[in-house]
């Protein structure tokens, strides 16, 4: 799924600082040009991933900013915003750790788990660090976060795909002829993902499928 490919881009990221110390000089500015290169970089560290998961139009609809409260105030004129109490993997955080409604940094949910009967939210973050800053530690992180600490949450829309087929033509007598035809769009499947390779076909299934074929081989223009 898209958010599964955000989370593992994120997760790759994991341990990476920015050189030389203190300066918030990293490579999750490229996307945006060497001119944004020295501000903090949590946002642009989550445009980045996004980016490079295929993913760049469901973060703040592919634009350019270094600060949370233009990404939160973006989520909210979307209408593509949630209650603390509902954030879920694929979400962004918008956090604060003075007790203040400011918006100090920003981080990708990856889990919410439960434990002992309250919600805890894991997250990965860039520039901040494992018991320093943590709104400017200039390092990526895995952190715990509570709902105190959130001001905002934005649910990104991510691309809408299509479930994985499941394979019921493996090993069938005839699953070299069927992988072609789907290949060339001649025959497709169901749309639970089975193919049910044994089904009888229908006289308009076929004349479907000849059709197809007609078209592939010598171009729908010469039909007309």
């Amino acid at each position: 799924m898209s958010l599964e490919r955000v989370i593992a881009v994120a997760e790759g990221e994991v341990g990476n600082t920015e050189l030389p110390p203190g300066s918030n000089r990293v490579k999750y500015w490229d996307i945006f040009g060497s001119e944004w290169q020295g501000q903090p970089w949590c946002v642009a560290f989550l445009a980045w991933v996004f980016r490079n998961a295929d993913e760049g139009a469901a973060f703040l609809g592919g634009g350019q900013t270094a600060s949370c409260g233009t990404l939160l105030r973006w989520y909210e004129a979307m209408g593509q915003t949630v209650a603390t109490d509902d954030v879920q993997p694929g979400d962004i955080v918008i956090l604060n750790f003075h007790g203040t409604k400011d918006t100090d940094h920003c981080g990708l949910v990856v889990e919410t788990p439960v434990q002992n009967g309250k919600r805890v939210i894991y997250t990965i973050e860039g520039n901040t660090s494992k018991s320093g800053s943590q709104s400017n530690g200039g390092m990526v992180c895995e952190k715990i976060r509570y709902p105190r600490q959130i001001v905002g949450v934005a649910r990104p829309k991510y691309k809408e795909e299509e479930p994985m087929p499941k394979d019921d033509i493996t090993g069938h007598w005839a699953e070299d002829a069927i992988r072609r035809c789907m290949k060339w769009k001649i025959i497709t499947g169901f749309p639970d993902g089975t193919f049910r390779p044994n089904e009888p076909v229908t006289r308009a299934e076929a004349a479907t499928m000849i059709d197809r074929l007609v078209q592939l081989l010598i171009g729908e223009d010469d039909l007309k």
